[in-house]
This record gives C-alpha cells, structure tokens and sequence, in this order.
C-alpha cells in the first residue's frame, strides 16, 4: 500500500487514490492537530484507509498489519514525518537530515550556501527579536510555511521595522537579500521568477519536466497564477535547469518530485527555494497541458521505480490564476458564479473559494484568494490575451468592501 502523510496540498485525496490502487491501495495519515485534514476525514474514509496519527512511534503501531510499498506527500508540514516513516521501512525518500533542510527555510539558505549553490545574504528572526543588521533590500517570509503567507519585501530599515512590529512573534522567519530581477526575461505579462519541475529518483538521477512561469506578484508579495509550461531562450533555460539539478543535489533531495524556485536575476538566475514536493496546481495544468500525470510519477518514485528516460512534450499552455484580495479589503461582497466565470474565452475550470460576504485577509497568503480559475491555450500570447478578457470579466463582477 502507498502511505499518503496527508494534509491540504497539491495533489487531491482522491487522484492520490486511484494512482494507489494498483500499489494495493492508498493509507492516508493524518495529523489529529491539523483541523484542515482532520475535516476531509469522511471524504478520507471513503478513499482509503485513514490513520490518525502525528508521531512515527504512533504510526508503527497503528500500520501494524500493512506492507507499506512507498510513501508520499504533497505538502511541508507532512515532510518530517514521510522521512521518518521511509527510513522506518527501509523505503526510498528523502533522510530525516534532508527534511530539516526542505521544512526550514533557514536551514535551507544555510545549506545551498555552504554548498556554493549561490551565495544570498539571510538572517534568522525568532521570537519576536529584530536583528540588528539586515540585508537590504530583503524579503521577509516564515521560515516554515507556504502560499505567500506573512511574506512581505521591503527595502528600507523602516519599512522593516514597520512589518516586523505586525508580524507574530511566537513564529519564526527568515529575512533574506532580495535578487532584483532582469527586465521581462519571459515577455511583458510574465514574472522575474520561475519553478523548474523535476522527477528524482532513489538513485538520485534527475529528468526535468519542464519550466513553469509565473505571473507578476500582487502586494506586498503574493503569488497571483502559474503558467505550464513557459519556454525560455536555450541559454536562460540551460542556466535555469542547471541551477535546479545542483539544487536537489546539494539538499540531497530524492524519490519524488521537486519544485525548485529560481529569481531569473538581473546577473544571472538565483535559487529562491526547494520544496520538496508537487508544486500548487500542477496535478491540473500538466494533464491539461497535454505533458505527464505528476502524481502517477510521485507515486512511482516513492515505490523506487526509475526516474523515466523523457515525458511528453506539452501540446498546450495552461494557467491557474489566482484571483487574490485587494490589501484594503476587509470582505468580498459580490462574485459571479463559476458560470459566468466559464464564459470567459479559454476558461475550463473555475472554483469559487469564497462565498459572497466572506472576510478577506492579505495577510494569509494564497489561501485567502476567492477564486481558482484555469485556462488553457495553444501559444503563450493566445493564454495572455485569455487573461486579459478574465480580468476585465471579474472587474465588473467582483465588488470588495474595504477598511
């Protein structure tokens, strides 16, 4: 069976299963502390069997009678204890010492500089203590977290000092040198930055699934759409998946995918982060986008079959668009319905994550945007003038309320 240390992520329980099946079935573990799971249990329950567990020891014990064949996860707070359980069984995974690595962003940073893989500047804030020096311009973020959540760019000291009078003080961050980016390296509509997608397998051999774009940050820094795949000039496109293999070597990352964040940097590419995982809304834009089924490949890799020889090449281009709050707005007050939405030209799939009179706040990140729209064209211009007419769409149909 394939055990899934399950929490809210980018794969959906329910695809995890049925990839499961020939493997004797999916063993989802979920953490009774984490409220989110702890909801989808009936759903979970009917997938598969469910194991309620948040400890290695406890886990044991309650797999008793199940040969576990691999083990997977789709999210960060579940690494630690997907290490900890492949090690336990002898399985491929990532080491417990790796996971540290992929779980802290600190640590992280550490790492990839003392193995030469870039050279940022960081300092750690914990406790609510402020250092006193720290590297300008910088971007802020948890040093535990996803989605955007608490991260902010400043470039002054008092623009520092004033985000971290707001932050939490029980929680811990790092404060990093913030990489000015080159100018449009991807073309007017996209982002400075990238992800290349990866497949890693126990023995550590690397394939590159393919590059995926982003679009331009919502304030302070909020992911607002990825686009899959994006095809950069033959040199950027060496640079970037260069830096992604010396990426996963370094952090000793294997047996599964890794979604590896790179700053296409005014001087050249610079690591932004690893995270050990599928990246947020690619279990929908690489099937759409006519390349490869990523949790089949996960699952594959967990079991410690070999990193495939190639994958399809993409027939399309695919997005997922965030439709993120204003920072003024306390609530959303009016949204179409995922009708309307689907008029727009080159939408196949929208999801309303808010309803009418919900609050609204930035400062949660992703999980905070009120809708999930996808859309799919044959070219990159034909997906940027798709966006263009989905903005303009919600513009009419989207009314906020603001402090």
């Amino acid at each position: 069976m394939i055990l899934n240390v399950f929490n809210l992520g980018s794969a959906p329980p329910n695809t995890v299963a049925q990839v499961a099946e020939p493997y004797g079935g999916c063993v989802f573990i979920v953490d009774p502390e984490e409220p989110d799971a702890v909801a989808l249990l009936p759903v979970l329950e009917e997938l598969g069997t469910v194991v309620i567990a948040n400890t290695l020891e406890a886990c044991v014990e309650l797999l008793a009678d199940v040969t576990p064949r691999g083990v997977v996860v789709f999210d960060e707070r579940s690494i630690r204890l997907a290490a900890e359980l492949a090690e336990h069984y002898d399985l491929p995974g990532v080491s417990p010492k790796a996971a540290q690595w992929l779980c802290d962003k600190s640590a992280q940073r550490e790492r990839l500089n003392a193995c030469g893989v870039g050279d940022v500047r960081s300092v750690s804030m914990t406790g609510g203590e402020v250092p006193a020096e720290i590297p300008l311009p910088a971007v802020v973020k948890p040093s535990a977290g996803a989605g955007s959540e608490d991260t902010f760019i400043v470039r002054t000291r008092e623009e520092f000092d004033a985000v971290a009078a707001e932050l939490n003080p029980a929680r811990a961050y790092v404060v990093e040198h913030y990489i000015e980016g080159a100018d449009a390296p991807l073309g007017s509509w996209l982002a400075d930055y990238v992800s290349v997608e990866s497949a890693v397998d126990a023995a550590g051999t690397v394939r590159h699934i393919g590059i995926t774009g982003r679009l331009p940050l919502a304030r302070p820094a909020r992911e607002t759409g990825l686009v899959f795949p994006v095809k950069p000039d033959a040199e950027l496109e060496e640079s970037l998946l260069g830096l992604a293999e010396a990426t996963i070597s370094a952090l000793e990352f294997r047996a599964g995918l890794a979604h590896t964040e790179i700053k296409i940097g005014a001087a050249g590419p610079v690591v932004i982060e690893l995270n050990g995982r599928l990246g947020g809304g690619l279990h929908r834009l690489m099937p759409q986008a006519g390349g490869v089924e990523p949790v089949s490949v996960a699952v594959a890799l967990a079991t410690g079959e070999p990193v495939p020889d190639g994958f399809p090449e993409p027939t399309q281009h695919a997005l997922h668009y965030y439709v993120q709050p204003p920072c003024e707005a306390t609530a959303v007050l009016e949204l179409p319905t995922p009708r309307v939405v689907k008029t727009a030209p080159g939408v196949f799939k929208a999801d309303r994550t808010a309803r009418p009179g919900a609050s609204v706040d930035w400062r949660q990140g992703s999980t905070s945007r009120v809708y999930d729209v996808w859309l799919a064209a044959d070219s990159l211009p034909e997906l940027a003038s798709y966006q263009a007419g989905l903005d303009e769409l919600l513009e009419r149909t989207i009314r906020w309320e603001s402090a």
